[in-house]
C-alpha cells in the first residue's frame, strides 16, 4: 500500500514530502515500527531528538464509516520504556485535509514550536509558529480566565485562526506536566464555527505523548486542517455511504444501522440501564469490585465495599444521569459518529477512566468534588489514568506518614480511610478532590522537589524515596510496595487501566491500554489467561493501526477483513500479520533493555493473589494462601510462557 510522508525536522526547519510503499505497511503502527528500528531507536535514551514521533491517520479515514477517524502517535515511551501508541477520537478528520497519511517529527527546536500543516486545496504546507518558553509557562498560568492546555488552545486559537481561513482545522497542545513528568499528554478538542465544542476533548494520554514531544522536540502544538478533499481509494468508493452500508451488510447480514447501533449501545444509551457512555454503564456493572482508596480492596471486607459502592452510585452515578443522560447532552470526538460516546454536563466532559482515576481511586464520590479534581488534572495536561494512580498513591504515602503534604506541595493530609468516606462522603470528597487539583499543579509546574521526583513515575520515584526517606520505612518495606503499576525491565512502569483485572497487571509489550483481557472479576486459569490476552491483542493492534475508535469494534471485527480487500485490493491475513507485528514489538523492546519482570510492587501482588479468592477460584486461592511470592511468580511465569507459545517468540520472565 502507498502512503505519503510529511517528514519534519523541527530543528532545521526542514520539511521534505515522500510516497512510501513499504510490503506489510498497512498502518501507521506498521509503520513506526519500520522507522523506528531503521532509525535503532532503542540505543537510545526517549528524550533523544532521534526518538521520531510517528504522527498518522489510517488507510479507512475519509470514508463514510463511523469511527475511523482517531489521530495515531508512535513513539518511545519514557514511562513504559519501549515503542508506544496513543490514540486521539476525531482528530484524523480534520487531519485527512492536510492532504498526507503520515508525519514523521525529527529534530528538536531551539524554542518551543507549534508546528502548522494545512492544505490550500492543491499543495501542503508546513510553517513553524515559535513561542519563547517563559510566554507559553505564562498562558499555562493563565490566559482568559482559563489555564494549561485550554488556556493554550484558546491562544493559539485567537492568533492561528487566519491561518486556516475558510479551512477545517483543529489543534493539538501539551500542557505543563509534559514539561516536568514522563506522563504529560497530548490535548485537543473539535471545533466548530471558530469554537471550541464543549464536550469534544480528547487525547492522546497513555505512555507519554506529550512529554516526548515537548522535551525530546521541543514542540508545543500543532495545528493541521485544510480545505475539504475527497479521499481516493483504489478499489470501491467507500466515502460513498450506499457503497460502506453494501459492505458492511455483506458481512454481517443485517441492516448497515442495525449492526452499527446495536455495537454501540453501551456507548451511546442503554435503554435496560437508562444510561450510557463508560462513566454510566461501568459502575453499575462493577460493584464493589470498583477500584477505590489506590486499590485497596483486598484489604477492605466486602461489605464495606458494598457500602462505598451505594455511595458511589448515589453521589457519582445519579448526578451524571441526572444532568448528561436524561438530557442528551451527548456529542463525539469531532467525526460524525452515531455512538455520540462524549457525555457532558455543567461544562465537564465525564467518561469512566479520568473520573474513576482521580476519583474514588483518589477518595473522592461524590461527581462535584471530582469535576475540581479531573478539570486540574486534565489542565496541566496530564494522562488521568496515570496521574489519578500516583495522586492515590501519594495520598496513602501522606496517610500512613511516609510523606508529609509540604513535601509533594499540598496544603493538608488527606482523608483517606473507608471510615471517611462511608460518615462524609461528600464533605471527605471535597476535602481530597482540592488536594488533588492542589498536586496536580505542584507536580506539573515542579513546585517542590518531591513533586519533581514524582514526575517521573511511581517506579522510578519510589527508588529515590526508598534511600531518601530510609528512615521512615520499616525493615522490608519500600514506597513501590504501596503503588498499582505495570512494570517492564529495570525501571519501565505504566499504571494500569481502571479495573480490577488480573490482565492488566501482566507485563507485556503493550500494556495500560487494551492490548490484554481487562474483564474484571474472574481469574484464570494461566494459560487461558494468555489465550484471552492474545486474542484481545491482535485485535485492539488492529485498531489502533487503522485508527479507528474501539468503540466500534463489535461491528468492524468481523469487516476489517473485507474492507482492505474491497477498497484497496489487499488480502491481509489480519491475526497473522498482527502477531508478526507483536513480534517485532517484542523484538524491539528487549534490544531496549525492556523485558518482562515479576512483579516489585506487594500492593499488585495482594490484587492478584486476593482476586483468585474474591472472584472465586478456590484452586488458586488456597495456593495463594499457602505461598503468595512463590504463587504468583508461578502463576506470572505460567501466562508469559503461554503467551510466548502462542505468539511463536520468548517473552518469558
Amino acid at each position: 500500500m502507498r502512503f505519503s510522508v510529511l517528514k519534519l525536522d523541527v530543528e532545521k526547519k526542514e520539511v521534505k514530502l515522500e510516497d512510501v510503499d513499504i510490503p506489510e505497511v498497512y498502518g501507521i503502527i506498521d509503520y513506526g515500527i519500520h522507522i523506528h528500528n531503521k532509525l535503532k531507536t532503542y540505543e537510545i535514551e526517549p528524550y533523544d531528538p532521534r526518538n521520531v514521533v510517528i504522527i498518522g491517520k489510517g488507510p479507512f479515514a475519509g470514508s463514510a464509516l463511523p469511527g475511523s477517524h482517531r489521530l495515531v502517535f508512535f513513539y518511545r515511551s519514557p514511562l513504559y520504556g519501549t515503542l508506544f501508541p496513543s490514540t486521539m477520537g476525531g482528530a484524523s478528520y480534520q487531519f485527512q485535509h492536510v492532504g498526507v497519511d503520515f508525519v514523521e517529527v525529527h529534530g528538536r527546536s531551539e524554542k518551543p514550536t507549534v508546528v502548522i500543516m494545512k492544505n490550500d486545496g492543491e499543495n501542503v504546507s508546513v510553517s513553524f509558529y515559535e513561542i519563547e518558553l517563559e510566554k507559553v509557562i505564562e498562558i499555562w498560568k493563565g490566559y482568559k480566565g482559563e489555564e494549561g492546555v485550554y488556556a493554550l488552545t484558546q491562544y493559539l486559537l485567537d492568533n492561528l485562526s487566519p491561518e486556516f481561513e475558510g479551512m477545517e482545522f483543529r489543534i493539538a497542545v501539551v500542557g505543563p506536566a509534559s514539561l516536568n513528568t514522563n506522563y504529560g499528554a497530548v490535548f485537543s478538542q473539535a471545533l466548530r464555527n471558530g469554537k471550541r465544542a464543549i464536550g469534544s476533548e480528547d487525547w492522546a494520554a497513555r505512555g507519554g505523548t506529550g512529554s516526548v514531544l515537548l522535551r525530546a522536540h521541543n514542540v508545543v502544538g500543532i495545528a493541521f486542517g485544510g480545505k475539504k478533499r475527497k479521499k481516493k481509494f483504489p478499489g470501491e468508493d467507500i466515502t460513498n455511504m450506499s457503497t460502506a452500508k453494501r459492505i458492511v451488510e455483506g458481512v454481517h447480514k443485517k441492516p448497515y444501522n442495525d449492526v452499527v447501533t446495536s455495537a454501540t449501545t453501551k456507548y451511546r444509551y442503554n435503554p435496560k440501564l437508562r444510561t450510557g457512555g463508560t462513566f454510566g454503564g461501568n459502575y453499575p456493572a462493577e460493584g464493589e469490585l470498583v477500584p477505590i482508596l489506590n486499590w485497596q480492596m483486598p484489604y477492605i471486607p466486602k461489605e464495606d465495599r458494598i457500602k462505598l459502592h451505594e455511595l458511589i452510585m448515589k453521589y457519582y452515578w445519579e448526578p451524571f444521569n441526572k444532568e448528561s443522560i436524561e438530557p442528551k447532552n451527548w456529542t463525539t470526538c469531532g467525526e460524525p459518529c452515531p455512538a455520540v460516546c462524549k457525555k457532558h454536563r455543567r461544562g465537564h466532559h465525564v467518561e469512566y477512566e479520568p473520573y474513576e482515576a482521580n476519583g474514588p481511586l483518589s477518595g473522592s464520590i461524590s461527581l462535584y468534588a471530582s469535576d475540581i479534581s479531573v478539570h486540574a488534572v486534565d489542565a496541566m495536561g496530564f494522562d488521568a489514568i496515570e496521574f489519578g494512580g500516583t495522586a492515590a498513591w501519594i495520598f496513602e504515602l501522606i496517610h500512613r506518614g511516609l510523606l508529609k503534604p509540604e513535601e509533594v506541595g499540598i496544603s493538608d493530609k488527606p482523608r483517606f480511610s473507608k471510615e471517611d468516606l462511608m460518615n462524609d462522603p461528600e464533605g471527605t470528597s471535597e476535602h481530597n478532590a482540592k488536594l488533588v487539583a492542589e498536586l496536580a499543579h505542584s507536580v506539573a509546574f515542579a513546585k517542590t522537589e518531591i513533586a519533581k521526583i514524582v514526575g517521573l513515575g511511581k517506579r522510578k520515584a519510589s527508588r529515590i524515596l526508598d534511600e531518601k526517606f530510609k528512615d521512615r520505612l520499616k525493615y522490608g518495606e519500600s514506597f513501590k510496595d504501596y503503588a498499582v503499576y505495570t512494570p517492564l525491565g529495570e525501571d519501565g512502569e505504566i499504571n494500569p487501566t481502571m479495573y480490577w483485572a488480573i490482565g492488566n497487571y501482566i507485563p507485556l509489550p503493550i500494556q495500560g491500554r487494551y492490548w490484554t483481557f481487562y474483564a474484571f472479576g474472574t481469574f484464570l486459569e494461566p494459560e487461558e489467561l494468555a489465550e484471552k490476552i492474545v486474542s484481545s491483542a491482535l485485535w485492539e493492534f488492529w485498531y489502533d493501526n487503522v485508527g479507528w475508535c474501539r468503540f466500534h469494534r463489535k461491528w468492524l471485527k468481523p469487516t476489517l477483513k473485507t474492507l482492505f480487500m474491497e477498497a484497496y485490493g489487499e488480502n491481509v491475513d489480519m491475526e497473522e500479520h498482527a502477531k508478526k507485528q507483536i513480534r517485532r514489538l517484542i523484538d524491539y523492546a528487549k534490544k531496549a533493555g525492556y523485558v518482562p519482570v515479576f512483579w516489585d510492587s506487594m500492593r499488585v501482588i495482594d490484587l492478584v493473589s486476593k482476586g483468585s479468592e474474591e472472584f472465586g477460584n478456590e484452586k488458586w486461592s488456597e495456593k495463594f494462601r499457602k505461598d503468595k511470592i512463590g504463587t504468583a511468580k508461578e502463576y506470572l511465569k505460567r501466562v508469559l510462557e503461554a503467551y510466548s507459545l502462542l505468539m511463536g517468540t520468548d517473552w518469558r520472565i
